[in-house]
């Protein structure tokens, strides 16, 4: 435990920080299964707005740097592909 004021409470605000990195990444992780779902049953009326949805959660994750600015756009990349080859 730290003894000092100053280092206290930057442990309280390490914490905060990695509750609230832990359930943006579980929403990222759990929006791309439910994409990958969608993929496989064709569902054309179904991937767009989930697709948007997810697009928008990795480009803040990428601003907040939770995750690296190439990764979030190579999974948006990836995940375009494969939802505009259902909808086509």
């Amino acid at each position: 435990m730290p003894q000092i004021k100053s280092a206290f409470k930057s442990l309280k605000q390490s914490k905060k920080r990695h509750e609230a990195n832990k359930a943006a990444m579980s929403e990222i992780r759990t929006l791309a299964k439910k994409i990958q779902e969608i993929i496989t049953e064709k569902d054309k009326d179904g991937a767009e707005p989930l697709l948007r949805l997810y697009e928008s959660k990795l480009c803040k994750a990428a601003k907040t740097k939770l995750i690296k600015k190439e990764n979030a756009s190579r999974k948006i990349a990836r995940i375009r592909k494969a939802v505009n080859k259902i909808v086509k």
